[in-house]
């Protein structure tokens, strides 16, 4: 008798910093979410889509909770992630393994009543000093909650994500699969590429380039065989424009370079990418700046 088959949304929830997107790239198999090691890099849900032989799982990343600025960019994040759990099937607590600080307690207490089941999810399990202290860990943590599981892992490594992914495909309830068995997220293909723009952005400027820098895709043009993208960076001042463009144009060659050897593996076909920046004072304080890139209510 064949095994019914399954269909569930999963939200990871967490405090900044704590391996959640790098966590749902790895179950996913393909980078579906931004990567980097400032915190609140993930701004709103984002979702991928795991297509297995019993189950389809939609894994959702959310942003880290956080004290929230009072520019509205990050009141959207924070009201992004304290609604994460709302119409999932599972949500799963994503720490780090190697600590439980005073912000995981307060993502705990944020969701603990929640009507869908809570799962403990201790990522980074690989920078212990032995895989012999994750027992230990464990019988720890127990102490915090009454979590309906607790499953060790490593994003990086990918240490029992298989085991993880299985789990999760036997918890979530019988239904034919929601989506596509070749889709691997339910967002626009346009802003998925916007991000992979600003997570290099990220990646390459560090701390010269505040939280808000911002990424526009003004053109996009799908031709089959190639795409066609006009990328606009925003950012608040001269000076960050001047850095992002970097002398002669070279950095912002090298964030574009990278961001196309991401895009041409998300699109499988050559990317004709153009980029520019542009200084928009403010911008994450405005309501119609925030929404126009994405980061809606």
């Amino acid at each position: 008798m064949t095994e019914s088959k399954r269909f569930g949304v999963v939200s990871f929830v967490g405090r900044p910093n704590v391996g959640k997107s790098s966590l749902i790239n790895r179950l996913v198999g393909q980078k579906v979410s931004i990567v980097s090691r400032r915190p609140q890099t993930t701004w709103r849900e984002i979702t991928g889509i795991f297509t297995g032989e019993n189950a389809q799982l939609v894994l959702v990343d959310s942003p880290g909770l956080h004290k929230p600025r009072k520019q509205l960019l990050s009141r959207r994040a924070n009201q992004s992630a304290r609604g994460a759990g709302t119409g999932a099937d599972l949500v799963c607590q994503v720490v780090d393994a190697r600590h439980w600080t005073a912000e995981d307690q307060q993502v705990l207490d944020h969701f603990r009543d929640i009507a869908a089941p809570l799962w403990l999810i201790m990522n980074k399990v690989d920078l212990l000093d032995s895989l012999t202290q994750v027992l230990p860990r464990i019988s720890e943590l127990q102490t915090k909650h009454s979590w309906v599981e607790m499953v060790p892992v490593s994003a990086k490594s990918g240490y029992n994500c298989e085991h993880l992914l299985s789990t999760l495909s036997s918890a979530v309830p019988e239904g034919p699969p929601g989506y596509d068995t070749e889709m691997l997220s339910t967002l626009p293909a346009r802003f998925l590429a916007a991000e992979i723009v600003r997570e290099q952005i990220f990646r390459q400027m560090g701390d010269e380039i505040p939280y808000t820098s911002g990424v526009e895709v003004s053109r996009f043009e799908d031709h089959g065989d190639h795409v066609e993208l006009d990328i606009s960076i925003w950012c608040e001042t001269k000076g960050q424009k001047a850095a992002l463009i970097g002398a002669k144009g070279v950095r912002l060659k090298s964030i574009g370079s990278s961001a196309r050897i991401q895009l041409e593996r998300m699109f499988n076909c050559p990317v004709h990418l153009m980029q520019q920046v542009k200084v928009k004072k403010g911008w994450a304080d405005d309501h119609r700046a925030v929404t126009q890139l994405g980061y809606g209510e």
